[in-house]
C-alpha cells in the first residue's frame, strides 16, 4: 500500500479527481437545463439551471439550491475520476476499498437526482436509479480488473517470465472467453431480471426503455472498447452479442424488438473499432520510440 501514496500516483489520481470534478460541474447543470426545455411552464420565474419542482419541494432560494447542485456534481465527478484506484494489495484491501467508493458515490448520486428533479415516487424508483448506477459501475470495474490482470501479464512476458501470446486475429475465440461469458450473462440474464421488477399492467420502461436504449449500448460499446484496447479487432465479439440478443426478442418481446440485436452489434463494434485504434496507435508510438534509440 505504500506505492499508492507515492507523490507521484497521488498527483494523478488528484488530477483525475480534480478533472472530474470540473466535467461534473459542468455537466449537471447542463443536463439540468435539458430537463428544463423538456417542460417549461408559461409561468416559469427560476433560471433553467435549477429543477421548478424541487424548488417547491424545499421552499430554497434558487441560488441556494444551484450552489448545492454545483457541490453535489463537483463532488460525485471527483468520485469518478477516482473510481478505479490500484488493485495492489489484498484481496480484502480492494474489497474494502470498493465498497467504501461505491457507498459514497452512490449516496452522491442519489442525492444529485435529487436535487435535478429526478424524484422518484416510490422506494421501487430509487432502487431503479441506484440499479442502473450499479450496473455501470459493476460493468467498468470488472473491465478495469481485467486490464488490470492484462497489464500484469504483459509485465510477466517483457521479464521473461511466461511465453509471449501471439494475437488470434480478428475472429479469435480463446482470448475472448471471459468477454463472451460477460456478454452471455448479461444480455441473457438481465432482460428476465428487468421483466420480474416491472408489473404486468404497467408500461415496460425497464425492458421497453431502459433496457434497449441505455443498458445494453452502454454494456457493448464498454466491452468492445476494452476487449479492443487488449486484443486489438476482433469481429467475433460484435456478432456474439447480436446473437445473444435475439433469444430474448422471441422469449420476452416479439419480433418488432430484433433491433436489440442490430444495437448489439453496432454498439460493441464501435467500441471494439475504437480500442483497437487506440491500441495501434500506441503500438506504433512504442515502436517509433524504439527506432529512434
Amino acid at each position: 500500500m505504500k506505492e499508492f501514496y507515492e507523490p507521484g500516483l497521488l498527483r494523478r489520481q488528484l488530477l483525475w479527481a480534480l478533472f472530474g470534478g470540473l466535467c461534473g460541474m459542468i455537466l449537471v447543470p447542463l443536463f439540468v437545463i435539458w430537463l428544463n426545455s423538456l417542460s417549461v411552464m408559461p409561468e416559469w420565474t427560476a433560471p433553467l439551471v435549477v429543477r421548478q419542482a424541487v424548488l417547491d419541494a424545499t421552499g430554497w432560494p434558487w441560488q441556494a439550491l444551484l450552489a448545492l447542485e454545483v457541490v453535489l456534481a463537483f463532488a460525485f465527478g471527483a468520485t469518478v475520476g477516482v473510481a478505479v484506484p490500484p488493485m495492489e494489495g489484498s484481496g480484502r484491501a480492494v474489497t474494502v476499498r470498493t465498497a467504501a467508493h461505491l457507498l459514497g458515490s452512490s449516496l452522491l448520486f442519489a442525492g444529485l437526482c435529487a436535487v435535478c428533479g429526478l424524484l422518484p415516487a416510490a422506494w421501487q424508483g430509487w432502487l431503479v436509479l441506484l440499479g442502473l448506477y450499479w450496473f455501470a459501475y459493476a460493468v467498468v470495474w470488472l473491465l478495469r480488473y481485467l486490464v488490470w490482470r492484462a497489464e500484469l501479464e504483459q509485465i510477466r512476458e517483457g521479464l521473461g517470465l511466461a511465453p509471449a501470446k501471439k494475437s488470434g486475429g480478428m475472429f479469435q475465440l480463446r482470448s475472448l472467453r471471459v468477454y463472451l461469458l460477460l456478454a452471455a450473462a448479461v444480455e441473457l440474464g438481465l432482460p428476465p431480471l428487468l421483466r420480474l421488477l416491472e408489473r404486468s399492467d404497467s408500461i415496460p420502461v425497464l425492458t421497453g426503455l431502459l433496457y434497449p436504449y441505455l443498458l445494453l449500448p452502454f454494456f457493448c460499446v464498454c466491452t468492445g472498447w476494452s476487449a479492443g484496447r487488449r486484443f486489438g479487432v476482433a469481429l467475433l465479439y460484435p456478432a456474439a452479442c447480436g446473437l445473444l440478443a435475439v433469444p430474448h426478442v422471441f422469449l420476452l418481446y416479439n419480433s418488432s424488438a430484433l433491433f436489440h440485436a442490430g444495437v448489439a452489434v453496432l454498439f460493441a463494434l464501435l467500441g471494439n473499432l475504437l480500442g483497437a485504434a487506440v491500441r495501434w496507435g500506441k503500438e506504433r508510438a512504442h515502436e517509433t520510440g524504439d527506432s529512434s534509440l
